[in-house]
């Protein structure tokens, strides 16, 4: 009995403790409830931000007589202000600049530059200016996180921003494999040591020089070591690679051109890409199909927060985005569409045409009605969040490309030629991902898609058909990838997966004058599977050691490619890397010696058979980087070889090779960035056991580029030098090439590019927009890359010429 006592006392006792603290935590409120109390008690109208005011709590709810009294004691607590509208109140939150520093707490060194986050709102970047650090229009009560690499993250209320100032950055378990090397050209351009790729964040991408609209090619290109050597942003050379032998895929979606208006434009909107990741060496061992680099593309795929809308544009096209969410936390859709003006030709959409047509037929119509040329892109997804550890992504993508042109002979008015020349691409992708785990995941993917292009020509002569000319290539592409990660401990994963492929190629050439009919269709089904293991030792040395798999169907042969990636740190500010592997190409293009992409013929692509092997490609780099307070260097050297090359003129194999130099320096000052980048590489062809340097080889490219943040403005001036590439004189008998004495190579190309933009908020940031300005080409300067191959009134081909664009974005 008294055992059955003293516990009836004890759970009284117990009970009689926890009251007041339930009592106590269900007492508190949200804003939005309270301001919708006070509503209904005293019959009037408060207007507010219900959203933002549900996640403000009160401690303590209360009681008062009056509306001011009520007031009086919300305004005591939380900071904000009641304004009266006749009989209405607007209540909105007190917003301020905070201003702080924040130290290393080891050297208590300050720290230049850090990543902030706003309650569950994008991450940005955030650089000292005038000696501390400014974050603008920020509620007090909103929780703020500061990020730093090798620190611990720092979890502070606004309002205690100034408090503790300076706020101390405590050094973290250093992991090597973790590093990044953020800003590395500009803001959301990063390099992570483990693996040497380049992360594109499109949300935080800052200013470059020439563009304004993010265009995925144009911020590439900026990187050391990708070029376009034609001056079309589309046709980028990675180390000696042509754009074909690059793997370009945008959600596991294939891309087998080169862009808008044959590679002058991105075809990819900044708008709905959240991560690109960028590699100029050997491929990781997921992937395969290519020798030479990587573009890999990722659309947006979490749930947002809330609504997001944005609509954009500038001289050549115009369009709209949206993010919104169907099911709160559970589905969300992305959608984005782009379209250039029907009927109108800016001043760069005329460089653009003046740039692919030259040498062509059409090039003596740019500008009149007579041509009439026109694109658009579309993207669609769908995210659901099936629950925490299961996933499920569903997105589309549509580029079309289209071109009509009304050609009239100058020596004969009589005839009259109509070119049609479209471009249709479009994919999908369905994606499940799981995690069943804190240590294994599994994704499974499906994509589909299918790209035409067709070019129609016909000649009429007194509304007489007399001649009819058509090229066609389409390529369908279904694969499925399935792929698994387990996670043994903080240092050792393993990464495996299986994908199939299957090509349906059909070539397509009609020539009514020379009675040609030439179709050819392929098919071919590619099976690959890989295996990499990912180690880390002490922290010290990160190793990706893994083998890409491939069987090809058709002649049943099977291929294996070692890959490897190795960084080691000798210190926390200094690191060498390397790579070296190799890979196979089955699906490919024929090699010509010419930037000629007006052609159709040198577009059509081709699969391997008995007598035409795949391509192989192997690839070397060792370097180094010093990353050392506000100076960053990143020194590569590589060598690279892809065999199996086929010469288009007289259908012969031979090979690409290259070596080469980047090296990558940068300092930042406050406000101020600069950078300089120089390549020194050299690539040859070799065909008939006959070596000569590649039609493209350019031996020496500088870039000089600095930028300036000064508040809401943003400016970045680029200044590039390129060397003269080889004179290739044409194989054609019917052109006349006696009356040019030219040397070996021609003369070295350069020219000045510009962009500056100026940013509008309003009081909430919740709408802003951004006017921008870009200029291609600043000085106009002259830049000859190339002999027209075929025949032409003009000899030369030329880069783009000065090419001015405006832009006005609107975020809400």
């Amino acid at each position: 009995m008294n055992l059955r006592f003293f516990s009836y006392q004890l759970l009284f006792f117990i009970c009689l403790l926890t009251t007041p603290l339930s009592a106590q935590k269900s007492n508190r409120i949200s804003l939005s409830d309270k301001l919708n109390q006070i509503e209904k008690k005293f019959n009037i109208n408060l207007s507010y931000n219900h959203t933002f005011f549900n996640t403000i709590l009160l401690e303590n709810d209360f009681n008062c007589a009056s509306i001011s009294e009520c007031i009086t004691i919300i305004e005591e607590q939380i900071p904000v202000k009641f304004e009266k509208k006749d009989t209405n109140y607007l209540v909105l939150p007190l917003r301020k600049d905070f201003s702080f520093t924040i130290i290393e707490d080891e050297t208590n060194e300050p720290i230049t530059s850090l990543v902030y986050q706003i309650q569950n709102k994008p991450k940005q970047n955030l650089d000292l200016s005038n000696g501390v650090f400014t974050l603008k229009n920020i509620f007090p009560l909103d929780s703020i996180h500061l990020e730093s690499y090798f620190h611990e993250t720092i979890h502070i209320q606004g309002k205690d921003l100034e408090r503790n100032t300076p706020l101390k950055f405590y050094t973290k378990q250093f992991r090597l494999n973790e590093i990044v090397l953020t800003n590395y050209l500009t803001k959301g351009i990063d390099s992570k040591i483990g693996d040497h790729s380049i992360q594109i964040k499109t949300k935080r991408l800052g200013l470059l020089a020439g563009e304004t609209d993010g265009d995925i090619f144009n911020v590439i290109s900026n990187i050391p070591g990708i070029n376009s050597p034609s001056g079309k942003s589309g046709n980028l050379n990675f180390r000696g690679n042509t754009y074909d032998q690059n793997l370009v895929q945008i959600d596991d979606i294939p891309i087998y051109h080169s862009g808008h208006f044959l590679g002058a434009i991105s075809p990819y909107n900044a708008a709905v890409i959240d991560n690109i990741e960028v590699q100029r060496n050997m491929l990781p061992a997921k992937f395969g199909g290519r020798v030479g680099g990587l573009i890999n593309m990722k659309t947006k795929n979490r749930i947002p927060n809330k609504n997001s809308y944005e609509i954009i544009g500038n001289t050549l096209f115009a369009g709209l985005a949206v993010n919104t969410k169907l099911i709160e936390d559970k589905l969300s859709l992305l959608a984005a569409y782009r379209r250039s003006y029907p009927g109108f030709n800016s001043p760069k959409l005329e460089t653009i045409s003046t740039l692919i047509f030259q040498g062509s037929r059409i090039e003596n119509v740019v500008g009149s009605t007579n041509l009439d040329i026109g694109f658009s892109d579309m993207n669609i997804a769908l995210n659901y969040k099936i629950n925490d550890r299961h996933s499920a992504t569903v997105s589309f993508i549509n580029i079309e490309n289209d071109l009509f042109a009304e050609v009239r002979e100058m020596q004969n008015p009589d005839q009259t030629d109509f070119i049609d020349l479209d471009l249709d691409n479009w994919g999908i992708t369905g994606k499940w991902k799981a995690q069943f785990s804190d240590k294994f995941n599994t994704e499974l993917r499906f994509s589909k898609s299918n790209m035409r292009i067709n070019n129609v020509s016909e000649g009429f002569n007194r509304d007489q058909r007399n001649s009819f000319i058509k090229y066609e290539n389409i390529i369908a592409d279904t694969r499925f990838i399935a792929e698994a990660s387990y996670k043994f401990n903080l240092n050792t994963k393993l990464d495996a997966g299986y994908n199939v492929i299957n090509h349906e190629l059909t070539s397509n050439e009609l020539e009514q004058e020379n009675n040609l009919d030439a179709r050819r269709d392929q098919k071919a089904t590619i099976h690959s599977t890989y295996l990499s293991l990912h180690k880390n030792w002490s922290d010290k040395l990160d190793i990706n050691l893994g083998i890409h798999n491939n069987y090809y169907a058709p002649t049943g042969e099977f291929f294996m490619n070692p890959r490897l990636t190795a960084s080691y740190a000798i210190n926390k500010k200094l690191y060498i890397k390397s790579s070296f592997g190799t890979s196979n190409q089955f699906i490919q293009k024929k090699f010509v010696n010419d930037f000629d992409d007006f052609n159709i013929t040198n577009q059509f692509w081709f699969l391997p058979n008995r007598e035409i092997a795949p391509l192989k490609g192997t690839q070397f780099m060792v370097g180094a980087v010093l990353n050392q307070k506000e100076w960053l260097i990143d020194l590569e050297f590589f060598k690279k070889r892809s065999n199996g090359i086929t010469l288009k003129i007289e259908d012969i194999r031979g090979n690409i090779s290259s070596i080469g130099a980047d090296i990558f320096v940068k300092k930042k000052w406050n406000n101020i960035e600069a950078w300089a980048s120089y390549s020194l590489s050299k690539t040859e062809t070799t065909f008939r056991n006959i070596t000569s340097d590649a039609f493209f080889d350019q031996r020496h490219i500088l870039n000089l580029t600095n930028l300036i943040n000064v508040n809401r403005w943003k400016f970045a001036l680029s200044w590039r030098y390129f060397s003269g590439m080889p004179v290739i004189y044409p194989d054609d008998p019917t052109i006349d090439t006696s009356n040019l004495s030219l040397s070996d190579r021609f003369d070295g190309s350069h020219q000045l590019d510009f962009s500056s933009s100026y940013t509008f908020y309003n009081t909430s940031k919740s709408f802003k927009t951004v006017i921008g300005l870009s200029i291609l080409n600043v000085y106009d300067q002259d830049n000859t890359v190339n002999i027209f191959q075929n025949p032409t009134a003009n000899t030369f081909r030329k880069t783009s010429g000065f090419a001015p664009n405006l832009q006005v974005n609107l975020s809400f």
